[in-house]
């Protein structure tokens, strides 16, 4: 049934674009934010969640110019045929950076902290063969999965952070500080990558059922999940201080340490965000496998019966640039570098190019 159906709803756009939130960045974000930003890391985390779900609003009202088109489609009908492909290449080199990258950071956390004595290779090679096996079977059956995982592990999520906060000191959260402009610059690379999920604007629009009211609820969609992130930044902040705060690599899965029930069968609450943690990193890889199925099939026009078959040209370059980074560290500061980057070009300045031609030549009527 999935292999045959691509459509997905608004609601499961919204939980599976939540969940991209929520990757790998949320485990280093709030010690990332505190050594640039310090007291006031909290108060940038809100900035630049507010101006993602600008972006995000923008994205959606560029794909309903053209809600049949993807990527593809844009590029060749605002630039031409030539500089269309080219650009398309390109988004499909970010496609395959970005998952490499999230794929390369979750397998070294899974194995500096369980699993030290499984191969690396070994550790992506199984999560990958997953992530494209869900990828094989359409962009809804990973809607689905991230459908119902969304209740069994966010909502207890949020339901742990009350029980942090309600526990927390907040004096070291103080002075309240307000970031310049030095600061909010330094801090783009920490919350880049928070931006790889916007990546589903630019395929799922032919895949969409009833779009009415989008724009509002992917902006209060993006608003929550700032929401949420601001409170682990913030919590963070008002466990550890900024001194220590800037020295811890995983703080949120040590600050949920804290938290213990009695009378119930999970000791370690920091279980639900590492199975948070887990699932989003699943479905973004596994969700930008497709999208890059998805490119090269309408680049390249093949049937849909054999659109799989891009699967043996996507894993193994998935496989090959996920493994070329020597440690934890160096896959780390190589997304913090090249990931601001690659996200202004496709996600900031194409946008806003193709949506000048399209308004010059009064092309794309509003739906």
């Amino acid at each position: 049934m999935f292999a045959e159906n691509y459509k997905i709803s608004v609601r499961q756009l919204e939980i599976l674009l939540l969940l991209y939130y929520f990757g790998t960045t949320v485990l280093f974000l709030p010690s990332d934010a505190a050594v640039v930003a310090g007291n006031a890391c909290w108060i940038v985390t809100i900035i630049w969640g507010v101006l993602s779900s600008v972006l995000a609003v923008f994205l959606v009202y560029c794909g309903e110019r053209h809600p049949s088109y993807t990527a593809v489609e844009w590029y060749k009908h605002s630039f031409g045929r030539v500089i269309g492909k080219a650009l398309a290449f390109g988004l499909g080199g970010k496609l395959i950076f970005d998952a490499a990258m999230e794929l390369r950071l979750f397998c070294d956390v899974v194995s500096s902290s369980m699993l030290p004595r499984t191969p690396q290779w070994l550790l992506i090679a199984v999560t990958l063969f997953l992530c494209c096996l869900a990828a094989s079977y359409g962009v809804e059956c990973t809607a689905r999965v991230g459908e119902i995982l969304f209740f069994l592990v966010f909502i207890p999520l949020i339901f742990v952070l009350i029980f942090v906060a309600i526990s927390t000191g907040y004096n070291r959260i103080l002075p309240i500080q307000f970031p310049d402009f030095k600061e909010m610059k330094e801090s783009m690379p920490s919350f880049a990558p928070l931006l790889q999920g916007f990546i589903v604007f630019f395929f799922i629009f032919p895949s969409l059922e009833k779009r009415q009211h989008m724009k509002r609820r992917i902006w209060l969609t993006c608003m929550f999940a700032t929401a949420v992130i601001t409170v682990l930044v913030f919590l963070s902040l008002a466990v550890y201080g900024t001194e220590v705060l800037a020295e811890k690599l995983m703080p949120t899965l040590q600050m949920m340490e804290r938290v213990s029930f009695s009378g119930i069968f999970l000791g370690r609450q920091d279980l639900f965000l590492i199975w948070l943690w887990m699932v989003t990193t699943f479905l973004y890889v596994s969700g930008t496998i497709f999208f890059g199925i998805e490119l090269f099939n309408r680049l390249f026009r093949t049937k849909k019966i054999t659109r799989n078959r891009w699967l043996i040209l996507l894993a193994p370059l998935l496989f090959i640039v996920a493994l070329l980074p020597q440690d934890m560290a160096s896959a780390y500061w190589l997304r913090a570098g090249v990931a601001p980057w690659l996200s202004g070009i496709f996600f900031i300045l194409l946008p806003v190019l193709m949506l000048l031609i399209d308004v010059i030549k009064g092309r794309g009527k509003h739906e």
